[in-house]
């Protein structure tokens, strides 16, 4: 049964014995802490004159309830989604790009007495809850919800943000923002 309520705010750390065997929601946005350090380590290679920070958004929403997986002990189940709008310097010319992430996971924090067992190895999955969830490991029921979000947020990034689809970029023997203007280096 859905837990009705829905909170605003989690700690980055989670301790399985706080959760039922119920579906808890959430609904975080730049408000929390660690949502807020997310969005900042996305424009961290942006001057601070360059940074707009009303304008930066994150949303990530989570269910999440502890449950008893067979053969792994007390487990806790984490489904996700992401979005967020954030500016990132264009990879040709350093200017702010306009950049969006959005994605899904599921996930799944199992003891850390298996991270070194030979069966997970080359396991990144496991069957729970109806679902094939991604493997994380908690340390005495303490569950990095942050890192598994950051994980998913920064495998999805644009390796190559633009500002413009036509962005000249910047002239190799001066470092002239060539969108602006003509150096005259690139007739040599």
């Amino acid at each position: 049964m859905l837990q009705r309520d829905i909170k605003d705010n989690l700690e980055e750390f989670a301790r399985i014995e706080s959760f039922l065997d119920e579906e808890r929601s959430y609904e975080l946005d730049k408000g929390c802490e660690w949502v807020n350090d997310l969005l900042a380590e996305l424009e961290e290679n942006l001057e601070e004159d360059e940074k707009d920070p009303e304008n930066r958004k994150m949303s990530v929403n989570l269910k999440i309830k502890r449950k008893s997986i067979p053969s792994y002990g007390e487990g806790l189940i984490v489904r996700g989604d992401f979005s967020g709008n954030f500016l990132t310097p264009c990879i040709k010319c350093l200017a702010p790009a306009a950049e969006t992430c959005q994605g899904e996971f599921e996930a799944v924090f199992i003891t850390d007495k298996f991270e070194k067992a030979e069966e997970f190895d080359e396991t990144l999955s496991l069957w729970a809850d109806n679902s094939e969830l991604e493997v994380y490991f908690h340390n005495r029921g303490k569950c990095h919800i942050k890192k598994v979000v950051h994980e998913h947020i920064f495998l999805g990034l644009n390796p190559y943000p633009l500002h413009s689809e036509d962005c000249k970029g910047l002239c190799g023997t001066c470092g002239s923002d060539l969108n602006h203007e003509d150096c005259g280096h690139g007739a040599q």
